[in-house]
C-alpha cells in the first residue's frame, strides 16, 4: 500500500490564506483560544507533580482549542514508546503491545519517522488507510473509535534531543493550516519541557540516592566497623588474660567490650532508622523526628530539642519528605556547624506546614552552594508540595526554614 506523506498547505479560494489564518471573528476567537491553551499548558508544566497528569492536560488543551478529535503524547524510554498523555481516546493499557504487534506485521509508523527525523509529518486521509491495512489490525479498534481523518505527528524535541512525539488526529473535513500546525509545535514544546523536567528530576533523585548510600557506607565504616574491630581486639585481649588476670582486670575489659557493643548497636539502629523512619518509629512524623534527634544527640553530644504540637493527619509521602529534610538539616548541624544545641520546630497552620531547624553553631561560610546534593534534595522535596526552602545565618548560628502546602484531600 502506498502512503502519501506531505506537509499540507491548503489555501482558501476566497481569501488566498490557509484555513485558520484569516482575520475573521471566528479566526480571532480560535487564535485567542490557542494562546490561552498554550498559557494553561505552560502553567501545568511549571506546577505539575505528575508527568502523566501534565501531559493529559496538554492533550486536552489541544483538543479543546482546535478542530482535533484526539491527541496522543508518546514518550520514548529505553527504545520503547508508551502513551503518557491523551485526550479523545479510550483507555488501552496494552497499547504499547498492540503497537509493537503492528510494527512486527510491517505497519509503517509515521510518528516514529517524525521522532527519528525531528520533523513534523502530515498525512491526509490517514484513518481510511490505517483501517484498510491488515498490518494495523491489532490497533483497528482503538484507532477507529475517534472520528478523524488527517494525521499529524510532531516530535518532542528539547536541547536538540527527541524525547517523544505528539500525535494529532484531525476531525473529518478539517485540514491543518499553518497557524494550527504552529500551535501544535508550541504545545509539543510544552510537552517536551515536561518530559525533560521529569527526566532531570529522576536523575537528580538517583544521584541523591547514590550520595545517601555513600554517606551510609562512610558512617558504617567510621562508626560501626571501627567499633566492631575494637570489640574483636578487646575479645582477644580478654581471652589472653584468662587464667592470669585478676577479676578486676577481666571485669574492666568486659565493661569496655560491653560499652563498645552498646554503641555499635545504637549506631546500627540509627542507620536503620534513617532507611525506614516512619515504619520503624511507628508514631508518625513527630515520633520519627524525636527518635532521630535522640539517636543523633547520643552519637554527637549536640543537644536537640523538638517543638511540635499535635499535628493533623498528613499524607505519608509528605511526612517522609519532611522527615528527610529534618534528617539532612540535622546531619549538616552535627557534621559542619560545630554547634552545641539545635532546635527543630514543626507546625501546621491554615493548610501550610512550617518546619524550622536552628543551631547555635558557626553559621555558613559564604553563600551556600545551590547545587550541593543535600540542598538540592531538600529544596526538591519542598517544591513537590508547592513549598519553599530558605537557608541562612542568624545572630547565633544557622537556620533552615521550609514551608509546604498540605493537600486538602489525602
Amino acid at each position: 500500500m502506498t502512503e502519501v506523506v506531505t506537509k499540507v498547505a491548503v489555501v482558501c479560494p476566497g481569501c488566498g490564506r490557509p484555513p485558520g489564518d484569516g482575520g475573521g471573528v471566528d479566526d480571532v476567537g480560535r487564535r485567542q483560544r490557542r494562546l490561552a491553551a498554550i498559557a494553561r499548558a505552560a502553567s501545568s508544566v511549571a506546577d505539575a507533580a505528575s508527568l502523566s497528569v501534565t501531559l493529559d492536560v496538554v492533550a486536552r488543551e489541544v483538543v479543546q482549542a482546535t478542530h482535533i478529535s484526539a491527541v496522543q503524547i508518546l514518550r520514548v524510554e529505553r527504545g520503547t514508546m508508551r502513551v503518557v498523555g491523551k485526550a479523545g481516546f479510550t483507555d488501552a493499557d496494552d497499547f504499547a503491545e498492540r503497537l509493537e504487534a503492528c510494527r512486527k506485521l510491517g505497519a509503517r509508523l509515521m510518528f516514529v519517522e517524525a521522532y527519528q527525523s525531528h520533523r513534523r509529518i502530515v498525512v491526509p486521509h490517514r484513518k481510511a488507510a490505517v483501517l484498510a491495512d491488515p498490518r494495523w489490525e491489532p490497533l483497528h479498534a482503538i484507532m477507529g473509535a475517534p472520528d478523524w481523518d488527517t494525521f499529524v505527528a510532531v516530535p518532542l524535541v528539547v536541547r536538540g534531543r527527541a524525547v517523544g512525539v505528539l500525535n494529532a488526529f484531525y476531525s473529518p473535513g478539517e485540514d491543518p493550516g499553518n497557524e494550527t500546525l504552529e500551535f501544535l509545535d508550541a504545545m509539543a514544546d510544552q510537552a517536551a519541557m515536561a518530559v525533560d523536567s521529569a527526566e532531570l528530576l529522576a536523575r537528580s533523585r538517583h544521584e541523591a540516592r547514590l550520595e545517601e548510600r555513600a554517606r551510609l557506607a562512610r558512617e558504617l565504616h567510621d562508626s560501626v566497623v571501627q567499633q566492631v574491630f575494637s570489640m574483636r581486639m578487646h575479645a582477644k585481649a580478654l581471652r589472653a588474660q584468662v587464667g592470669s588476670a585478676t577479676p578486676d582486670q577481666v571485669r574492666g575489659v568486659a565493661d569496655e567490650l560491653l560499652g563498645l557493643a552498646q554503641n555499635a548497636l545504637a549506631d546500627l539502629r540509627g542507620l536503620v532508622l534513617q532507611l525506614h523512619p516512619l515504619e520503624l518509629a511507628g508514631r508518625g512524623l513527630v515520633g520519627a523526628v524525636r527518635t532521630l534527634a535522640e539517636s543523633l544527640q547520643a552519637a554527637s553530644g549536640v543537644r536537640i530539642r523538638i517543638i511540635a504540637d499535635e499535628l493533623p493527619e498528613l499524607p505519608t509521602e509528605l511526612q517522609d519528605d519532611v522527615y528527610r529534610i529534618v534528617q539532612e538539616a540535622l546531619h549538616n548541624v552535627v557534621k559542619h556547624a560545630q554547634a552545641t544545641s539545635a532546635v527543630v520546630s514543626v507546625a501546621v497552620t491554615d493548610g501550610r506546614l512550617t518546619l524550622e531547624v536552628r543551631d547555635d553553631g558557626v553559621g555558613l561560610a559564604g553563600t551556600p552552594r545551590p547545587h550541593a546534593l543535600g540542598l538540592v534534595s531538600m529544596r526538591e522535596r519542598a517544591q513537590q508540595w508547592n513549598g519553599t526552602m530558605e537557608i541562612g545565618n542568624t545572630a547565633g548560628g544557622c537556620r533552615v526554614l521550609v514551608r509546604m502546602t498540605v493537600p486538602e484531600e489525602h
